[in-house]
């Protein structure tokens, strides 16, 4: 959907449920900024602080059931999501949500984050952890039910067309993806990940648990977990690369010499095997090794090739993943 339809559908829905609109905190696109996916206003409900959010997904999402069910199930005093206030499910794509206005004073993980603000993140993804539903709490999409092998593949199957598309559109001078140096490689990735992840099970998330999405209150007390409109099944360990994807792999760490960003990376995946071993996860190794290699081939179709980004910055990036996707291919650690 456009943003000015989506803006004014915001409107229409904020006048029938008497959400006075104050002012508009974000609107997220899919991979181009013509193609708005949700729209987030702040205002008054009911005499209280609230925030409104109108969604219209390309993926199926029910994000007001998951936020509720969260909250529902939740017994953390550490971790905490905002109280949902009235929302409608129109379509499994679109629909929009009331919910609490997070408390003022307090900020966002920005990432690239810090080794200590790391590790407080780690631990909020323990607490987490243990409190987000172990087993789906709805009907599973019908993608869902695949084995986690050819999940990764059917998800990259998307991307690829996403990338196909986007490079039809330009002229032959103008493509992005250089086919000779990416497909040899694309092809010894996912041998990895079929093999890694036909040994691997599916397991129920929150699907986008990144610092951007982790709110610290102003005294450090507590934090609130955002944007549910992600929960699905998912291949163990995506959430670990996940992490250090959204950190560290899209941020502005590019700028840094390769070395210095080679070691932000080996950094997450050191504070990240002790969190795996409290939770039984086995071959760890292994495990980051496909899911960092599932994190770079997406990242190459579908955040560098079909989305819009600076030249210099997506240059930037693909030469950094490309030369770090050589060593995890051949599995090294140089």
């Amino acid at each position: 959907m456009t943003k000015p339809a989506l803006e004014s559908l915001g409107e229409r829905i904020a006048a029938s449920q008497k959400f006075t609109i104050e002012k508009k905190l974000y609107q997220g696109a899919y991979y181009a900024s013509g193609m708005v996916r949700n729209v987030i206003f702040a205002g008054i409900f009911r005499g209280i602080r609230a925030v409104l959010k109108i969604y219209n997904d390309p993926r199926t999402t029910d994000e007001p059931l998951a936020l509720r069910t969260f909250n529902q199930n939740n017994k953390s005093e550490l971790l905490k999501a905002p109280p949902l206030y009235a929302y409608e499910v129109t379509t499994p794509f679109s629909g929009w949500l009331i919910m609490e206005h997070l408390p003022l004073g307090g900020k966002f993980f920005h990432s690239p984050i810090t080794a200590a603000e790391r590790r407080t993140f780690l631990s909020v993804y323990e607490e987490y952890r243990r409190n987000f539903p172990m087993k789906p709490t709805r009907s599973l999409h019908l993608a869902e039910y695949l084995p986690a092998h050819e999940y990764h593949a059917y998800r990259i199957s998307r991307w690829l067309q996403l990338a196909n598309d986007a490079e039809e559109r330009r002229p032959p001078n103008k493509r992005r993806l250089d086919m000779k140096r990416f497909l040899p490689r694309y092809e010894q990735g996912m041998r990895i990940i079929r093999n890694e992840f036909s040994k691997r099970s599916m397991m129920w998330c929150h699907g986008h648990f990144k610092p951007k999405e982790i709110y610290t209150v102003r005294d450090g007390s507590k934090f609130y977990l955002t944007d549910f409109a992600h929960a699905k099944m998912y291949p163990e360990g995506y959430e670990f690369a996940f992490m250090i994807w959204a950190d560290h792999l899209l941020s502005g760490t590019w700028k840094q010499p390769y070395k210095q960003w080679k070691k932000g990376i080996d950094a997450w995946i050191k504070d990240t095997r002790p969190v795996a071993r409290r939770f039984n996860v086995r071959r760890f190794d292994a495990l980051m090794r496909a899911s960092l290699i599932e994190r770079i081939i997406g990242t190459l179709l579908a955040d560098l090739c079909a989305s819009e980004r600076p030249e210099e910055e997506r240059v930037g990036i693909s030469n950094y993943l490309y030369r770090y996707l050589d060593t995890v291919l051949l599995n090294r650690h140089g």
